[in-house]
């Protein structure tokens, strides 16, 4: 199955449920791959038949910062459905990830798969 990747996009917003990740933007590292059949963009040339990787980007971005969530777990489910409901992607992969949630660790997130119904 063919992909649009972006990797490593860092988003400071709230994202937590300790009163302190409520009060004070952390940064969230996101990586997503929207799967979707990319052949016919190739052949043609015509990015409205494959995923804006800019576009995916920036609306990441903001729902991230709107959201609020508390849970990561909560924010990527409605991130997944936020890509299903813009682009033509036949499954997602997601991972949100915090950078300051756990001492001498790099990351902690988690991961998630979602499938058009």
């Amino acid at each position: 199955m063919d992909s649009v990747f972006i990797k490593d996009l860092k988003v400071s917003c709230i994202i937590g449920i300790l009163p302190h990740e409520r009060q004070v933007e952390q940064e969230l590292v996101i990586n997503v791959r929207v799967h979707l059949d990319l052949s016919q963009c190739a052949k043609s040339g015509d990015l409205s038949l494959s995923v804006d990787y800019a576009a995916l980007a920036s609306k990441l971005a903001a729902f991230a910062k709107q959201a609020k969530e508390e849970l990561l777990e909560v924010l990527a489910q409605r991130m997944c459905a936020m890509i299903f409901e813009n682009f033509a992607a036949e499954s997602v992969t997601l991972s949100l990830a915090k950078t300051q949630a756990v001492a001498d660790c790099h990351m902690a997130g988690i991961e998630i798969t979602r499938y058009r119904n």
